[in-house]
């Protein structure tokens, strides 16, 4: 009943569904819970009870299977002691008689030691106990058994010889349980599963393997009683299992045996499965005929209303084309016109926020002051329309009272080219505006004139003007121009200042972030001079450094942001340093081995230095693999290749350049031309490839620029 649901939405349908619920639904869901419940019970009993029965026939079989062996054990022992057939000597005499019968051989002991094996394989002798005496002495059968190494236990039935004592002669036989088990299987119905497990509860048979966890719970259930029975679940599937106990002792005086009867329940229960279906379909089949008539009084009743209520909420979605269809011919219809009339002036009105909306996440969205100003003049006329727009902007870095302004002559057309121009203002016309405290409307050769003089051509008969003002000083100035002299509407005005002030918001955020920029390089460059200063040696080394590595970075076509990270881990790569002594940075002679070792953490202490501060994370890698080497026999950790980033394979090999052509203790530095020479000679060893190739390109276009040079500087 899908069609009913919109309906439900009214109080006055929920009632009639609740009136529903309450005599037909609630009534016919106890009735079939409770005649489940009881089906499923009796059905359980009924399992068990059937189950049991079985494991009592199962225990039975086997009582008949070892009691017929006992009779031919018997019967062979008769004939033994009677001496009547004397010329049975071979095993070959006997095979005849027993062939394809429950033994599989047979032994005559004399004495307690002597064996003679009639047929079959040679059987072992019983226990020497009192109790097997007693039994054998009593003219019943005794059954023992020998446990094979790796294989299944072999068992036996031993016999008292007619007229011989026990301890002077036995007969034994080696039971074939092939027998056993095949009246164990006869016995056995279909879609249940057997096994018969020893007294220390390794299975002797199995219809199935039976899991581990059932054959540990049998033995919890066998310590509490002979017979018992438990569910145990499988995943989906869950077992009905019985135990029974094969009493050995009485007849025989071997220890008990255990039958386990076990069934899926989903077997057991199929008969039941199929009355709840019955059942169910049945209850349904009475809902369903109810829930028809309700349906139709419910759509009588509140269809209206759920029409109403349903586009409210598309409306209340964002869903402003939707519209309401009532043709009851009474008041709801007219409410319906009414809601489809206010759906379009709402829709209008969402419209144009949404567009206010997006303009202005885009404008707030960038962080430099190009993109700020493109987002502006691309995206302002969905929001305010005009027929072009600029944005004249008072930058610091120019001369007082002038400005830059952007103009992009059809705003309509987005993909219009924006122009540049330099603009001269007097300081009464930037008093006055930054004054402004709403948007300012000027015709031609009106006020204002010099903030409209980048207008060429055919200049609009009116300009909107909405000043900038971010802290109180003037930032810019939004300029509109409209082609038609007719006054923007107010709702016009109001959006433009909404822009005009978002738009401050993004260029004041956009100077502050560059301001911050340069304030964080040049404290990283403060702390790159401290480093270097450990040393006079390796005065001004991190800056020259620096400055080859972002030209390598730029040769190798890294982006603006790669090369801004190159920039700082140039800096910071021998921060570390600052934990190594003067006396060993300065040393003449060559390092031992225990100064060597402290250099060589200088990269793990640069990195442990900068792990607590946020924005440096992605430095920390070049710091700590500067020397690491492209064949993997760097430090601190011996990465290779790729393995290394590339930044920091960038300022590996600036690194070494600049260490080999500076003068150090003990040497002087090195030619351009010898250092150019080291890096071709040890490329794909120290240093990648990719990086030598492009230092190789930067000297040759030195070389070619400046041949009389012959001193080694950085680009």
């Amino acid at each position: 009943m899908p069609s009913v649901i919109p309906y439900l939405r009214a109080s006055f349908g929920r009632r009639i569904l609740l009136l529903f619920a309450l005599c037909i639904v609630v009534p016919g869901a106890i009735f079939g819970f409770l005649s489940l419940r009881q089906v499923e019970e009796k059905f359980h009993q009924e399992t068990m009870r059937r189950m049991r029965l079985q494991g009592r026939e199962i225990v039975m079989s086997i009582h008949g299977g070892f009691s017929s062996i006992e009779t031919e054990v018997e019967f062979l022992a008769g004939i033994l002691g009677n001496g009547t057939i004397p010329t049975l000597h071979r095993s070959s005499d006997w095979g005849w008689m027993f062939h394809d019968r429950p033994l599989l051989g047979a032994t005559r002991i004399r004495d307690g030691s002597r064996s003679e094996a009639l047929f079959g394989n040679p059987c072992p002798p019983p226990p020497q106990t009192a109790a097997a005496r007693s039994h054998l002495a009593s003219n019943r059968g005794l059954v023992y058994l020998q446990q094979n190494a790796g294989g299944s236990p072999r068992f036996f039935l031993a016999h008292a010889i007619r007229g011989k004592a026990p301890e002077r002669e036995l007969l034994v036989c080696e039971v074939n349980l092939d027998h056993i088990w095949g009246r164990v299987r006869d016995a056995t119905p279909p879609v249940t599963e057997v096994a018969v497990l020893s007294p220390d509860g390794e299975p002797l048979f199995q219809t199935q393997p039976m899991p581990v966890a059932v054959l540990k719970r049998v033995e919890e259930e066998r310590r509490k009683g002979p017979a018992g029975n438990f569910e145990w679940g499988q995943g989906s599937e869950t077992l009905l299992v019985d135990l029974a106990t094969v009493f050995m002792k009485p007849a025989f005086l071997a220890e008990d045996w255990i039958v386990v009867v076990s069934q899926p329940r989903s077997e057991a229960f199929a008969a039941a499965k199929r009355f709840t279906q019955a059942l169910f379909l049945s209850i349904a089949l009475v809902v369903l005929m109810a829930g028809l008539f309700a349906h139709v009084q419910i759509r009588r009743s509140v269809a209206p209303l759920a029409v109403l209520k349903e586009g409210t909420r598309r409306i209340s979605g964002g869903d402003f084309d939707s519209r309401v269809e009532i043709g009851s011919g009474d008041e709801f219809e007219e409410l319906g016109h009414s809601f489809n009339a206010m759906a379009d002036h709402l829709g209008r009105e969402f419209r144009i926020q949404a567009d206010m909306g997006r303009i202005v996440q885009t404008i707030l969205g960038e962080t430099e002051k190009r993109k700020i100003v493109e987002a502006v003049l691309e995206n302002v006329n969905a929001v305010v329309p005009c027929d072009c727009a600029g944005l004249s902007l008072m930058d610091p870095g120019v001369m007082k009272n002038e400005a830059i302004t952007y103009i992009r002559e059809d705003a309509s057309i987005v993909s219009s080219v924006t122009r540049k121009v330099m603009l001269s203002l007097s300081t009464e016309e930037i008093r006055r505006m930054k004054s402004a405290e709403k948007s300012v409307l000027v015709g031609k050769g009106a006020e204002f004139g010099n903030f409209l003089s980048g207008w060429t051509g055919t200049r609009p008969a009116v300009f909107l003007l909405s000043p900038l003002v971010p802290r109180g000083e003037l930032a810019g100035v939004l300029i509109l121009g409209y082609r038609n002299p007719q006054s923007p509407a107010r709702e016009i005005l109001i959006r433009i200042r909404q822009v005009a002030d978002q738009t401050a918001i993004a260029l004041s955020r956009a100077r502050l972030i560059e301001d911050l920029a340069q304030n964080d390089l040049g404290t990283l460059t403060a702390l790159a001079r401290t480093v270097d200063t450990n040393s006079h040696w390796t005065a001004g080394h991190s800056e020259r450094v620096t400055n080859l590595a972002m030209d390598l970075g730029r040769e190798l076509g890294l982006p603006p942001d790669e090369i801004d990270l190159l920039h700082r881990g140039g800096l910071l790569h021998d921060i570390g340093k600052l934990g190594v002594p003067p006396s060993i940075l300065d040393k003449p002679g060559k390092l031992t081995e225990e100064e060597f070792a402290v250099i060589k953490k200088h990269p793990s202490k640069g990195a442990e230095i900068l792990e607590p501060i946020p924005n440096l994370q992605k430095v920390i890698p070049i710091v700590f693999q500067h020397h690491e080497r492209f064949d993997g026999k760097g430090y601190p950790n011996g990465l290779s290749g790729e393995h290394i980033s590339l930044h920091a394979r960038i300022l590996a090999l600036a690194d070494v350049v600049d260490a080999l052509i500076s003068d150090r203790p003990y040497r002087p530095g090195w030619s351009r031309e010898k250092v150019i020479a080291y890096a071709r000679e040890n490329s794909g060893l120290q240093f990648d490839p990719s990086v030598v190739e492009a230092f190789y390109r930067i000297e040759a276009r030195r070389s070619v620029a400046a041949p009389a040079e012959t001193e080694f500087t950085a680009a």
